[in-house]
């Protein structure tokens, strides 16, 4: 993991928000860390909940419950799952995790993304910013 911080793309702070009513998406990206954060109506957490049960086999997620994982995949990937009725948050430590599993939660994240703003609409709002 440590040649992926030497690259200048990652190099760079990301932070990458989307607001929309009562949807919040914010995604930082820093030299030691990959956080996906996002708020959305109590409605869609047993879809939300559905699509991380699906992906990660080793994990259940109650819609219901709050619940904070931390858990190794079967492919050695160590991921922290904070979740809440409405809310979830998913953080990768890049020292402790390959490229690979790096990759990996960001894809798995982009498809919580893609649950959550299907059932909103065409009306997103995104913004990017970027610090060095």
């Amino acid at each position: 993991m440590k040649s992926l911080l030497i690259s200048p793309m990652i190099m760079v702070a990301m932070l990458v928000s989307c607001n929309n009513g009562d949807v919040s998406i914010a995604v930082k990206d820093e030299d030691d860390y990959y956080r996906f954060r996002a708020q959305f109506g109590d409605n869609l957490s047993p879809d939300v909940s559905r699509f991380l049960n699906d992906q990660l086999s080793t994990v259940r997620i109650d819609p219901e419950k709050d619940s904070k994982i931390i858990t190794v995949l079967p492919d050695q990937t160590r991921i922290t799952i904070e979740s809440s009725p409405g809310e979830v948050m998913i953080y990768l430590d890049k020292d402790e995790n390959s490229r690979d599993s790096y990759y990996r939660v960001k894809n798995l994240c982009e498809g919580v993304k893609d649950v959550i703003l299907r059932h909103k609409g065409n009306n997103t709002r995104l913004e990017n910013s970027r610090s060095n």
